[in-house]
């Protein structure tokens, strides 16, 4: 058949250009990803940018709390009061004197600060005077002053050595904490004392330092958060935050460096940048403390949900495209496809009556011609399976590709079946009348041959013959026999009735396979079994079924038999043994009447 421009090359071709969308759309994606992961990385290191520009903050207040601290421990007047070694005299000084040279908070405005800060001492940081063997002399607190030593508090002890601090340590006072730092006081060469000076760690910061980095900021101190900026937080999310942190720190103090992970918190992902108050690479001293700012990933990522929403939908026009340039060109070739399908379907379920119309000109419109031809040759080869018998499609199905002339002995039971008056019956009718009687009789046989497990294998005039194979073949033959008889006075009418079947059933060794020439052949039975089945139909008169010694002995003693004279048959010189099946017409079942 000659191809037409539009073949099916053409409609492929076609159907890339949905593909094409496909990509454009793939690209899109692609792109929304790198576009998702630059700004995600951008986050990240702006991120980590605010978290160092913390550490420059709280290193600023270190070096303000030293610079305080040293400026307060040179004052001479203070160094007078320690020499009185006089705690009343020291505390005096701190509170009358001292406490107005403090700047509690660098990072906190005045302004901000409530006017108690300034005029009640319990309300300022922290500022501890001791003597040269680390004994309270004075504090700023109106708390009792400690009445041991403070040597081993984290950082006296080097400055009872005389060493200026490198660094703040974290003290707890009265329930607060602080970050203090020591230095030594001296009196020309001589050590005369330490001066602990240290900012508290409040709310106040927390919400200060978190309006300055645009963050929220979480100061965890002693296994435990004491201040954050993040508001309306619930008892579950403050533990999920507070066991969040607590693992983190584990992995600060493992990698020696600030650590980043993400933390869901009020139904947002938050990104957190934790870092030590401490040094690292020093060994821990004081209460540990650590700082972490706070940023949520949800809201940094709105302008790339807005980027992805363009994308997305820049994607869904490309679909909506390709989905209707797709239909225009896949249309001319799923219509002809679904027509083929469809008469496959009608294959299956052995339905040859219709076509499937030719539709196109090309490969498709070839394959559906030849798909026709397939199946009118289909049809006449079902129509053919109806004169074989089961025996010969069983061979068939074994050796598809060659059926060869031959047979193998087999152990069976072959049964011959006639019709008694059927001459005379058919002188008086016509062919018509004879054919439609003829049909009706042997289709009613060959169903209860089916039924019981036999396999027709022919008909021969108005003669049946089946075989039955098995261990219970002799069985199954009789009770067809006896079921024949029995039904077939129903099925014939007031003009039939006239009409009688005589069957024969005998058992044995016989040949089947395939017989004939190598162009025409014919699956059978054949032998010495075969020829006696026949010869005990022929002897059958109306009504009667009569079998041969084997079957007898096979039978189930319930099966009433009687046996009969011996009789000589064609082709066998001794007398042959044989017995009559009795039977008898079932009776109609009576109806039950229903009780009240």
């Amino acid at each position: 058949m000659k191809s037409s421009f539009f073949s099916l090359r053409w409609k492929l071709l076609s159907g890339f250009v949905g593909l094409v969308l496909i990509t454009v759309l793939s690209l899109l994606i692609g792109v929304g990803q790198l576009v998702e992961n630059r700004i995600r990385d951008d986050i990240d290191a702006n991120f980590q940018e605010a978290g160092r520009i913390f550490e420059r903050i709280q290193d600023i207040r270190f070096r303000q709390l030293r610079q305080t601290a040293i400026l307060l421990a040179d004052i001479p007047s203070l160094k007078a009061a320690i020499s009185t070694n006089d705690t009343v005299t020291v505390t005096q000084k701190i509170r009358d004197e001292l406490r107005y040279l403090l700047d509690f908070d660098p990072v906190i405005p005045d302004s901000l600060i409530p006017e108690s800060f300034f005029t009640n001492p319990d309300s300022s940081g922290l500022l501890l005077i001791s003597d040269n063997q680390g004994k309270p002399l004075g504090q700023l607190s109106t708390h009792s002053l400690p009445q041991y030593s403070i040597a081993d508090r984290a950082g006296v002890t080097e400055a009872l050595n005389g060493y200026m601090p490198d660094q703040t340590y974290i003290w707890k006072e009265n329930n607060r904490y602080f970050n203090v730092i020591t230095v030594p006081i001296w009196a020309g060469f001589n050590l005369v004392g330490t001066l602990s000076y240290g900012l508290p760690i409040r709310q106040i910061e927390t919400e200060q330092l978190s309006r300055d980095i645009g963050m929220e900021v979480i100061f965890y101190v002693d296994d435990r958060l004491i201040a954050t900026s993040l508001n309306n937080l619930t008892d579950s999310d403050e533990d999920q935050l507070n066991k969040r942190v607590h693992e983190d720190t584990y992995e600060v103090l493992k990698s020696k460096s600030a650590q980043t992970s993400e933390i869901s918190i009020n139904e947002e992902t938050w990104l957190v940048y934790l870092a030590p108050m401490f040094q690292l690479d020093d060994d821990l001293a004081g209460v540990k403390g650590y700082y972490a700012v706070a940023k949520s990933l949800n809201q940094a990522l709105i302008p790339l949900q807005n980027l992805q929403l363009v994308i997305f939908g820049i994607g869904g026009l490309a679909i909506l495209a390709s989905v209707f340039i797709s239909i225009l060109f896949t249309k001319r070739i799923t219509r002809p496809i679904d027509l083929l399908v469809q008469g496959v379907l009608r294959v299956e379920k052995e339905d040859f009556s219709e076509e499937v119309p030719i539709t196109t000109k090309d490969e498709i419109g070839t394959l559906t011609s030849a798909f026709n031809h397939l199946v009118e040759g289909l049809r006449e080869r079902l129509l053919m399976l109806k004169f074989v018998s089961e025996a010969t499609l069983d061979a068939i199905q074994k050796n598809l590709s060659r059926i060869e002339p031959g047979g193998e002995r087999r152990d069976i039971t072959v049964f011959f079946s006639d019709i008694r008056g059927f001459t005379a019956w058919s002188e008086k009718h016509t062919p018509e009348e004879v054919i439609d009687m003829l049909n009706n009789l042997l289709s009613f046989q060959a169903e209860l041959v089916q039924e019981f497990g036999g396999d027709v294998d022919k008909f021969v005039g108005d003669e049946l013959v089946a075989v039955f194979q098995g261990p219970d073949k002799d069985q199954k033959a009789v009770q067809t026999a006896i079921r024949i008889q029995q039904q077939l006075p129903s099925m014939l009418n007031q003009e039939q009735s006239e009409l009688a079947v005589g069957i024969g059933i005998n058992s044995g060794e016989a040949v089947m396979g395939a017989m004939g020439s190598e162009n025409r052949m014919d699956y059978t039975v054949l032998g010495n079994t075969v020829n006696l089945g026949a010869r005990l139909c022929s002897a059958a008169g109306k009504h009667q079924i009569l079998i041969s010694k084997p079957v007898f002995l096979n039978l189930e003693r319930k099966i009433p038999t009687k046996e009969l004279e011996k009789i000589r048959v064609k082709g066998i010189q001794s007398l042959v043994q044989i017995y009559e099946v009795g039977w008898q017409i079932e009776p109609e079942p009576v109806p039950q009447l229903e009780s009240n």
